[in-house]
This record gives structure tokens, C-alpha cells and sequence, in this order.
């Protein structure tokens, strides 16, 4: 048999998409990547709860 003819069917023969769906396809691929590119890493999420808090002065209530 054939390599691609085997490659074919393990792959699973003819695909008939239509442009919808490989347009939903490749927007989900798309909103897949953005929310991975979005999110805060552990190692970030540690740095902030680990970083001292700084504390706000109140300008109202000291001397001028």
C-alpha cells in the first residue's frame, strides 16, 4: 500500500468542512491564545501576595 494513501486513512480520509466551520475553528483557536496570553502566571501570583504592602499616607490629616 501506498505511504500516503495509509497516511490518508489513518487520518481519516476525505474532510469536507465547510467555510463556516473552519472560520469557528479558527476563532476558537484564536480566543484559545488570547486567553492563555491573559493570564497571570503562578510565579507572578506569588510575587504579589510574597511584595510588602506599601502604605498610603493620608494627605489630608498631616502638616503641610
Amino acid at each position: 500500500m501506498n505511504t500516503n494513501i495509509a497516511a490518508w486513512m489513518i487520518a481519516g480520509g476525505p474532510r469536507n468542512e465547510f467555510h463556516a466551520t473552519q472560520r469557528e475553528h479558527e476563532q476558537l483557536y484564536a480566543f484559545r491564545e488570547s486567553q492563555r496570553v491573559e493570564r497571570v502566571s503562578l510565579i507572578d501570583r506569588l510575587r504579589g501576595i510574597a511584595r510588602p504592602r506599601q502604605v498610603e499616607t493620608d494627605l489630608v490629616c498631616c502638616p503641610a
